[in-house]
């Protein structure tokens, strides 16, 4: 199978940067990154996601030229303008989240690593240089970019090279949380589940992505029973994501990316190999089980040939380094019986992640808002885009036969 290939950066729109984006601010990060001799001269601010890329924050590239002539690249993630998801996840503490993340969990995540194995683990993620709330809320990161760090193809989905980098690191990220949520057991109540905190526009948001669904199948000769099962399964589907996104008693927790999907994550290259992995977006972190994450990136991330053939092989492999890791840790990991069990439990939370595949495979992007706002027609007609029809039969065949779809 072809892996997949490089992305190019994408082109950015043309809206100007934010005031608050400026040189004062990028000076900051600089001295907490460890420079406090250089003196920023100008700053270059750019947009390095396209349209359709990125459906709740604004991100900014901005490229300082210093007094002595050298050049330091930085990541801001600021408010997205008017954006429906945003507000949607308002009550999820979403930016609060993050900060939290990358500011304080990951790195003690790391030095766990660190200390089990020195020099032996990457990076989790980009490092975070500063934040703060005024005059907006605000993240200044590292830019991996410089690095050889790019986006994978979103519409053509990862490869198994890329599938077994991202699930190795995951395993790793999962094994360090749970290393830290022992010592740490009040993060269970700081990083609760934020489906509980989701607002009432996420829920017809999502319900209008099942109605897409509903509506395309019913057209479809033999998915009648998938359409039905569909049609009841929107009124309950909210409750039952919020629910399967609980921690459970006596259970092995961790803490989980929450959103772990192909474009929030990415990947450098060494001649032409994929070589290494970072993760981003951590807004929706929470405590829960490792399935979650698990299969949220199995539906989302895979070309069509790895979901089909290789999704066992890959929580095998996900079994062995989360097991290495662990083990390294001086803890146990839970059996491959044991996890295959908790992924078949949450199954059902794939469904989200399947109602999505419209907007994941949609040529410039859909009208995200529009669907938060209860119109949902711009969904049917890419269910009916060749490559999404076919892995949407497919796979509503596997779900009515796992039970994952109720009848």
């Amino acid at each position: 199978m072809v892996e997949t290939k490089q992305a190019q950066e994408p082109q950015g729109d043309s809206r100007p940067p934010p005031s608050w984006l400026n040189k004062e601010l990028i000076q900051q990060a600089l001295r907490n990154a460890g420079d406090s001799n250089s003196q920023v001269e100008t700053i270059d601010v750019s947009v390095p996601v396209a349209a359709g890329d990125n459906y709740g924050s604004s991100i900014y590239r901005a490229k300082a030229t210093l007094t002595d002539g050298q050049e330091r690249s930085f990541i801001i993630k600021g408010p997205a303008a008017g954006a429906a998801l945003s507000s949607a996840t308002t009550e999820g503490r979403t930016f609060e989240r993050e900060v939290t993340m990358l500011a304080q969990v990951i790195p003690q995540m790391e030095a766990l690593l660190e200390e089990a194995a020195p020099g032996r683990f990457p990076p989790l993620a980009p490092r975070c240089y500063h934040h703060g709330t005024s005059p907006v809320e605000f993240l200044v990161m590292e830019d991996l970019a410089p690095s050889g760090f790019k986006l994978a193809d979103r519409k053509r989905g990862l490869g198994l090279r890329h599938s077994l980098l991202a699930l190795r690191s995951l395993a790793r990220f999962h094994a360090a949380s749970h290393a830290l949520l022992r010592r740490q057991p009040e993060l269970v109540e700081k990083l609760d589940n934020t489906w509980r905190a989701i607002d009432k526009s996420m829920r017809v948001f999502v319900k209008g992505q099942i109605q897409g669904a509903v509506e395309a199948t019913r057209s479809w000769p033999g998915f009648e029973e998938c359409a039905d099962r569909l049609e009841k399964f929107k009124d309950v589907a909210m409750d039952m994501f919020a629910q399967l996104n609980d921690p459970k008693d006596g259970a092995f927790n961790v803490i989980t990316h929450g959103d772990y999907w192909m474009n929030n994550m990415m990947f450098c290259y060494e001649d032409g190999e994929v070589k290494g992995h970072r993760a981003l977006d951590l807004q929706i972190a929470h405590v829960a089980s490792p399935a979650i994450d698990l299969v949220y990136f199995l539906t989302s991330s895979l070309n069509d040939h790895i979901h089909e053939h290789h999704q066992d092989l890959l929580l095998r492999e996900y079994h062995c380094e989360l097991k290495e890791t662990m083990e390294l840790l001086g803890l146990q990991a839970p059996s491959l019986e044991a996890l295959l069990s908790a992924v078949d439990v949450h199954g059902p939370f794939s469904l989200f992640l399947a109602m999505a595949r419209p907007i994941l495979k949609a040529e410039h992007g859909l009208d995200v808002n529009a669907i938060f706002s209860g119109d949902h027609s711009c969904l049917v007609p890419v269910y009916e885009l060749p490559e999404v029809k076919t892995w949407m039969q497919r796979i509503l065949r596997d779900y009515v036969r796992t039970g994952w779809l109720p009848a």
